[in-house]
């Protein structure tokens, strides 16, 4: 069973202390002999080339060069950036998913609400922060891979509800009915889904039913590990075992968030 060793960070923008903090602990866990394969930040620059950026894209031979960058997708929004090791393929992959133009998504909405939450949706969804996703390959297996910053405040759709952690309960109602989320759900056999990012929520927000009666679960299926809203998780294809997750753990950076790291097995 491969073992993939991920990082995930939300630096809260690029900073020169956010780089430093940030190569410090990748030379930390590589002098340790824990290579990371995966390493995925939120809230980095709206565009390529910030100071992260150009520390990730000067790490050397052991990952693809340059990292990916992928926006929030909305107006004033921030960036995701992806970097692989060498042993990684799909990098290249990377890009945003935009909500707003998923064709599933939108048959969903025209078909199950009425017409003023579907107008309601329409107008939240301009101003949502999307996801990026990529289609990545590690020792022979397929990884759907997600990361997001996932938008805060209460729901427009399903009215006034907040997820505990702050998250907005229609980000992750759009989520699981759009065309990006059932390979993360079903990704086939021997494959694993993959998510990796400031979710805003805490672990009881995930491992508990909302309440809301249109969204009883967040992400129903997965298994991780977390570090406040920060979380690493995986999803198998259904009848296979979980994803196991090993040397986990959290680094103090720069930031209000902290720097997660994990090893998934699956």
């Amino acid at each position: 069973m491969p073992d993939l060793n991920v990082m995930t960070w939300n630096s809260t923008g690029e900073t020169a202390q956010g780089a430093t903090d940030l190569q410090n602990v990748i030379n930390h866990m590589i002098a340790n002999g824990w290579q990371p394969d995966v390493i995925v930040i939120q809230e980095a620059n709206a565009a390529a080339g910030g100071v992260i950026y150009q520390m990730l894209a000067g790490l050397g031979g052991a990952y693809n060069q340059p990292p990916a960058h992928a926006t929030e997708g909305v107006p004033g929004g921030r960036g995701y950036l992806l970097l692989t090791s060498i042993a990684v393929a799909g990098q290249g992959t990377f890009a945003t998913a935009d909500l707003r133009n998923d064709t599933v998504l939108q048959h969903w909405i025209s078909s199950n609400l009425s017409r003023p939450a579907q107008q309601t949706a329409c107008a939240e969804l301009q101003t949502m922060r999307m996801p990026a996703t990529a289609t990545l390959a590690f020792d022979g297996r397929t990884l759907h891979f997600l990361t997001w910053h996932a938008p805060r405040g209460p729901g427009q759709v399903l009215t006034g509800a907040t997820l505990r952690g702050g998250a907005n309960p229609d980000g992750y109602l759009f989520l699981q009915n759009s065309d990006i989320y059932q390979p993360l759900i079903a990704p086939g056999a021997n494959d694993i889904g993959l998510i990796a990012g400031d979710l805003n929520v805490t672990v009881a927000g995930l491992n508990q039913n909302t309440g809301i009666p249109d969204l009883p679960y967040i992400l129903p299926g997965f298994v991780g590990v977390s570090d406040n809203l920060d979380h690493i998780l995986g999803h198998p294809n259904p009848g296979e075992a979980n994803p196991t997750f090993s040397n986990s753990g959290h680094f103090v950076a720069s930031s209000t968030h902290n720097i997660l790291v994990s090893t998934v097995t699956f």
